[in-house]
Parts: structure tokens; sequence; C-alpha cells
């Protein structure tokens, strides 16, 4: 799982917003090990007249498990990219998604217009505002940073103003490990995550979010991963054998 997990921070070094995943890791409970009593009616621990069965070995490790995949939500780079749809968030906030399974959060901020004209990321899913979807009429658009309003300007208004369109709903959580990875770079509020209004998050127009996931970093991660694995492999071993000669000498002293 953690090669996995690593793998596919590597896959994403180029994706705008993304945030790499870290793998947490527990060991499991230790076993108590004790002789299996061949006297009926005895229970560990306890003695038959003229034989001790005191039948406590010792303990036997199981080694280690993944208890959980949190993503690091560690701010990224901003890139120029001049593309005036184009949105990177500075600060702990998220751009609002509507997706056909529900609301979901994204820091990637490469979006589109589509064929009806409103806002979308990469997979077709609808950028919120605070009002709901996002339609852009053909023009110019600028953004507004303090107020996080859309405007555009039409190239036939001899006014030459720019006209809101919308304000950009951004959220942000009192729990940000209750906000959980699903996948096409987006996140789902798994319940305890605490979306609020932002207050703390400055966007910029022209800019994308750089992802987080580094690949030197990711390389010898893949290294103390095949490390990892190597020693919980060995460990195994040793116990297998330990419990083995164990067996065999309280099988022989019984």
């Amino acid at each position: 799982m953690d090669v996995d997990n690593i793998a596919n921070n590597l896959a994403n070094v180029s994706t705008a917003g993304f945030k790499r995943t870290l793998m947490q890791v527990q060991s499991n409970d230790m076993m108590a090990i004790y002789r299996v009593q061949s006297d009926p009616g005895t229970t560990p621990g306890t003695t038959v007249p003229g034989k001790s069965v005191s039948d406590y070995v010792g303990q036997l490790g199981s080694g280690s498990h993944v208890y959980d995949t949190p993503a690091d939500f560690e701010q990224g780079s901003l890139q120029q990219t001049g593309a005036p749809l184009d949105l990177a968030a500075s600060g702990p906030g998220f751009f609002t998604i509507a997706t056909a399974n529900g609301i979901r959060y994204t820091r990637d901020g490469n979006f589109n217009r589509n064929a009806q004209g409103q806002l979308v990321t990469q997979s077709g899913d609808l950028v919120l505002s605070t009002n709901g979807p996002i339609t852009i009429p053909d023009g110019k658009v600028s953004f507004d940073s303090t107020t996080n309003t859309i405007a555009v300007t039409d190239p036939n208004n001899p006014t030459g103003e720019a006209v809101p369109v919308a304000t950009l709903r951004m959220t942000e959580f009192g729990n940000l490990n209750g906000l959980r990875p699903e996948g096409s770079n987006l996140f789902v509020d798994g319940g305890t995550a605490a979306p609020v209004n932002a207050t703390q998050t400055s966007v910029s127009q022209g800019f994308l979010e750089t992802s987080n996931a580094n690949v030197v970093t990711s390389m010898v991660g893949l290294i103390n991963a095949q490390q990892w694995f190597d020693a919980n492999t060995k460990m195994i071993q040793t116990q297998d054998t330990m419990n083995s000669e164990s067996i065999t000498s309280v099988g022989q002293n019984s």
C-alpha cells in the first residue's frame, strides 16, 4: 500500500493543486503465547500434582498495519499562467464544486467554460458561487481578489465597465483531518471537517497552485518503503523461528 501511495504522489507531481497523501503505520497488538493444556479441566497458570504447568511462553509480534492515509495540505507554490480562468488559492480555503455525488472541494483552479458558458473543472464539474453555478458571458473576465468577485467586460458595452457575474464560493474547514481525498483531485467532507465560509484565503487570477508532491521526497519514500517491507519480512521470519523453538522446547520439558 505504501508503494501505491507514493506512486500516486509521483503521478501527480505536475497536477495543479494536488495534495500528496501520507501513510501512517501502527504496530499490531502483541499476542500472548501459552502452551496448550493436555490435562483436562486445567487453565493456564494452574498446576497439576507432580507437574508444573506454568503455561505462559511469551509474546509474539504480529507486524504492523496502515491505519490512515491522510492528505498533506501544505501550500504549493503559485505558477503564473496568464489564463483568465485559472485561479490559485493562497491560505487554507478550497474551491467549492458541485458533482453528481454532491458537494466536493478542490485546490485545483484550472477551470474552463463549458458549452453552456458555465465555469467548470477539467472533469466538467460545476464551480460554485455563493448563489450556485457560475455562468460567464462572452467578454474579458476579471477577478477581484478582495471580494472574490468574477466580472466580465462586454466588448460591445460603450462604457467599458466590468459587470459582476458571481462571487466565488470559497470554503475553509475547522478540522482538515475530516477532509478525505476522493479522486479526480477532489476532497469530500467525511462528516467531521466542519466547513465554513473562507475568511483567511486569497485567490489570484492567472495563476495555478502547483502540486506539493515532490519527486525527490517520493523517491526517498520508495526506498524507505522497501526497507520497511524487508524489516517486516525478517521480523515475521524471526518470530516464526522463535515460536517454533519455543513450542519444541516446551514440548520436550512437559
